[in-house]
């Protein structure tokens, strides 16, 4: 059973779904769930009226949507307009416009590199008990608001969630010579050679309630990794997103440089978290219930 709270709040937003041609039945049966259960959906086979643009009018329902869904299936992942829609979506990600993209399987497939870091749901077995676990995710984002946080709390909400990740042997403040970090950690992997591989990384931790992350964090971050070994890897986690400015110096960065800098983001920390759910409960559902009461 569906908990009412998390149906209420997935009420307040819309879905895009987006699936291949070929998948329209499976994609039929879904939107049919998803509203049943209460959740607004934008779905072709509804909305569409004659004489509409089909590309125009997807354009919007995703511009307007607060998710979108993303059915894979051996149809979905070859098809170029499931790609052109997915492409389109990562790229509002990275603008003001905060869009939660949700994978779901539906058949046997290669998740798309574009997907693969991202955790699906997995309807291929039980149709209505996946959508019931999807319309909960729905309802579970709009807990993850960050200025219920500050900055203290945010720190340790990214050290709690980098454990998660499998980091480990973490450091606050770590400090050489005389500079300092908010955190250095380690992570282990396997090479594609079968080698045990570990990582130091340098993390950054900017909670802001207004401003965005500028090239200045940018820029303190890439000289401090300047002076240290190639194993170095940052990492700047931020409450919101960076300027345009600062993303694109960071791309032309990686095509010059030896450094590494990743940044997460508003957008993709909700989407993270989405994974530790037990995360979300622990630093924004609480909260959030205090301030209903």
């Amino acid at each position: 059973m569906v908990d009412k709270d998390q149906t209420t709040k997935a009420r307040r937003y819309q879905v895009f779904l987006s699936y291949a041609s070929a998948d329209e039945e499976v994609a039929r049966r879904i939107a049919d769930q998803l509203r049943i259960q209460g959740v607004r959906v934008w779905f072709d086979q509804y909305e569409l009226r004659f004489g509409d643009s089909i590309a125009s009018a997807i354009e919007h329902a995703i511009s307007a949507s607060d998710y979108l869904v993303i059915l894979l299936s051996p149809h979905s992942v070859n098809s170029r307009w499931v790609r052109t829609e997915l492409n389109a979506t990562l790229a509002q990600e990275l603008t003001t416009r905060d869009i939660t993209l949700l994978p779901v399987l539906i058949a046997d497939c290669e998740i798309p590199s574009l997907l693969a870091s991202r955790r699906y749901l997995d309807l291929r077995y039980n149709l209505e008990q996946g959508v019931r676990q999807l319309v909960k995710q729905i309802g579970l984002v709009p807990n993850i608001d960050f200025s219920q946080l500050d900055a203290k709390s945010f720190e340790q909400l990214i050290v709690d969630l980098l454990r998660a990740l499998g980091f480990t042997e973490m450091q606050r403040e770590w400090r050489i010579a005389d500079r300092s970090v908010d955190i250095k950690t380690l992570y282990s992997r396997t090479d594609p050679f079968g080698v045990k591989v570990t990582e130091t990384w340098l993390v950054e931790v900017r909670f802001y309630r207004k401003s965005r992350a500028d090239l200045k964090s940018i820029h303190q971050l890439t000289s401090y990794l300047s002076t240290l070994p190639e194993q170095f890897k940052g990492l700047l986690v931020t409450n919101g997103q960076i300027t345009s400015t600062a993303r694109q110096w960071l791309e032309s960065l990686q095509g010059r440089s030896r450094i590494e800098i990743r940044v997460l983001d508003g957008t993709d920390l909700k989407r993270l978290l989405l994974q530790h759910e037990d995360l979300v409960h622990k630093y924004f559902t609480r909260s959030a219930e205090k301030q209903d009461d």
